[in-house]
């Protein structure tokens, strides 16, 4: 494994019961660039991604993110990375402002530097105008937008996205 390789898996594999969700996948990403992974649905992508993420442990193989062994450390992968599920998995009942400094706080960014980073994923997102409405009043490209903004909080060295079109 490389470390200019953001991203690289080794016979990777992951079945639940009899379904193998992911079977021996090799794979390397390179660092800086944009790669997709498509397929049908059940074709292991989400799998994959909650794997590179530490939440799902595999079957077999091996994952690193940024050189780092996904099975070994598994904090220090979720420290360079952003992962923005599939599902809307913010909180409703806070506002656009409360879920980016819950977010803050969760990923470990000192409140000193808080406020300017929110600022400018206000503007980056289009938010800036629904600062103070609560999640679960916005649309649902909206919400897609305050997903991709709690994502980005903590300016991971990589940036994985679940179905970023949806909703």
């Amino acid at each position: 494994m490389q470390d200019s390789v953001a991203i690289e898996t080794i016979d990777l594999s992951r079945s639940f019961g009899a379904v193998h969700a992911v079977a021996g996948l090799n794979l390397q990403v390179p660092a800086g660039r944009i790669y997709g992974l498509v397929g049908p649905d059940g074709a292991g992508k989400t799998t994959t991604l909650r794997m590179l993420c530490g939440v799902l442990r595999p079957d077999a193989g091996q994952a690193t993110v940024m050189g780092i062994d996904v099975a070994r450390d598994p904090e220090r992968v979720r420290r360079r990375l952003g992962y923005m599920p599939q599902r809307f998995s913010l909180y409703g009942d806070l506002t656009v402002r409360e879920n980016m400094r819950f977010f803050a706080d969760a990923y470990g960014v000192p409140r000193a530097n808080q406020a300017a980073l929110i600022e400018r994923l206000l503007g980056f997102s289009q938010l800036g105008p629904f600062q103070s409405r609560r999640a679960d009043a916005l649309s649902g490209g909206m919400k897609q937008k305050l997903a991709l903004a709690c994502t980005l909080i903590h300016k991971p060295a990589v940036l994985l996205l679940d179905e970023p079109t949806t909703g």
